[in-house]
C-alpha cells in the first residue's frame, strides 16, 4: 500500500472523518446538468442535461462523455434498474417517463404521466419505479410505475411541490419529500396509503437514505440545514445546519456517511451517518452544484454542477 493511502487509513480510524484526494473536473456536460445515476461498476455517469433534453454517459475512467441520447423536453431524475440495464428519466414538460436501454443507449420506451415529473427512485428488487411530480395544481402526485411492463400501476395524491422521492432498501416504504408543505410522506406501495407525516426543515429538496434503511437524510434549502430522521420512530432525531441552499443528499455504500451539496455555498458538505459527531466538512467543487452520488466502492463522489456545466470528480479516502 502506498505511504500516502496508509497515512489516509490512518486519519480515518483516528478521526472518522474522510480524506479528501485529486478533484477532476469534466466540463462541457450538456447544458444545465441537473442529476446523476451511477453504474453498478462505477465506471459510468450517466446526467440529466436540462437545457438539451438528453441523458448524457461520462467515463469516469477516462473523464470523458461518451454517448447522449434526446430523452424528452427539461429531464430532471434519473434512477437505474439494478444491474444498471436501463435508465428511467423523469421529463418534466413532457410529463413523460423515459426508459433508456444503456447497452444500444437507445429510447425502448415512454411512459405518459402527465403533468410535471421531477424526481426517481426505483425499489431494491427492481420491480417498481415511483415519480415524484409537481402536478398542475397545489396537489402533487406520485406515480407508481411496473418496470417490466412499463406502465404506471397507480398515482396518489401527494403534498405541495412533491420534489424528491427514496425507497427504504429494508420495508420498501416510500419516502416522498414535499417541497411546498416542508414534510415527508411515508407511503406503504402495497396499499398506496399514506401511513406517515414527519415535519422537517423548511423548503426541503433532497433525500438520501442509509443502507440498512434506519435513517433517511433531507436536505432543507431554506433553512440551511439537514434533517435527520429515525424510520422506527418516524421522527426527526436531529437537525445539523450545513451550508446555503443544501440540494442533493448521498450516503455512502457502507453507510458510514452522508454527503450533502449546498447549492450556494459551491461546496459539500460530510459528516458521519451514524452522528457519532456533529462536526462538518466541507470541501469545494464547481459553480451551481446540486445533484451527488457516491460511487459503489465509496472512494469517489461524483457532483453535478449546473451552473458551469460540469461533474466534480472527487476523490475520498
Amino acid at each position: 500500500m502506498k505511504h500516502s493511502h496508509c497515512v489516509a487509513l490512518l486519519l480515518i480510524l483516528l478521526t472518522g472523518t474522510p480524506v479528501l484526494g485529486k478533484t477532476v473536473t469534466i466540463k462541457k456536460v450538456g447544458e444545465f446538468p441537473l442529476f446523476v445515476a451511477l453504474s453498478p461498476d462505477g465506471r459510468h455517469a450517466y446526467v440529466t442535461s436540462y437545457g438539451t433534453g438528453e441523458l448524457i454517459e461520462v467515463d469516469l475512467k477516462a473523464r470523458a462523455l461518451t454517448r447522449a441520447v434526446p430523452v424528452g423536453v427539461a429531464p430532471l431524475g434519473v434512477a437505474l434498474a439494478p444491474g444498471g440495464k436501463s435508465a428511467f428519466v423523469a421529463c418534466r414538460d413532457s410529463g413523460t417517463v423515459a426508459v433508456v436501454d444503456l447497452e444500444s443507449f437507445r429510447v425502448e420506451a415512454d411512459i405518459k404521466v402527465g403533468a410535471a415529473p421531477n424526481a426517481i427512485a426505483i425499489d431494491p428488487r427492481g420491480y417498481r419505479a415511483y415519480i415524484t411530480n409537481y402536478g398542475r395544481t397545489k396537489e402533487g402526485l406520485l406515480h407508481i410505475i411496473d418496470i417490466q411492463e412499463r406502465r404506471v400501476l397507480g398515482t396518489m395524491k401527494m403534498g405541495t411541490s412533491p420534489i424528491a422521492v427514496a425507497v427504504s432498501p429494508t420495508t420498501e416504504l416510500v419516502y416522498v419529500v414535499n417541497g411546498g408543505s416542508s414534510d415527508v410522506w411515508v407511503v406503504d406501495p402495497a396499499q398506496q396509503a399514506v401511513t406517515k407525516r414527519i415535519p422537517v426543515g423548511d423548503n426541503p429538496d433532497g433525500i438520501a437514505m442509509t443502507p440498512n434503511g434506519e435513517r433517511a437524510f433531507v436536505s432543507n434549502s431554506q433553512s440551511n440545514d439537514l434533517s435527520v430522521i429515525d424510520t422506527k420512530l418516524g421522527s426527526v432525531l436531529v437537525t445539523v445546519p450545513v451550508g446555503k441552499s443544501p440540494f442533493g443528499v448521498a450516503v455512502s455504500p457502507d453507510g458510514k456517511r452522508v454527503f450533502v451539496v449546498n447549492t450556494l455555498s459551491r461546496n459539500v458538505s460530510s459528516l458521519p451517518a451514524d452522528l457519532s459527531s456533529l462536526q462538518v466538512v466541507n470541501f469545494g467543487v464547481e459553480k451551481g452544484p446540486v445533484g451527488i452520488q457516491v460511487a459503489p466502492d465509496g472512494r469517489t463522489i461524483v457532483v453535478v454542477n449546473e451552473q458551469s456545466h460540469s461533474l466534480s470528480v472527487v476523490d475520498v479516502f
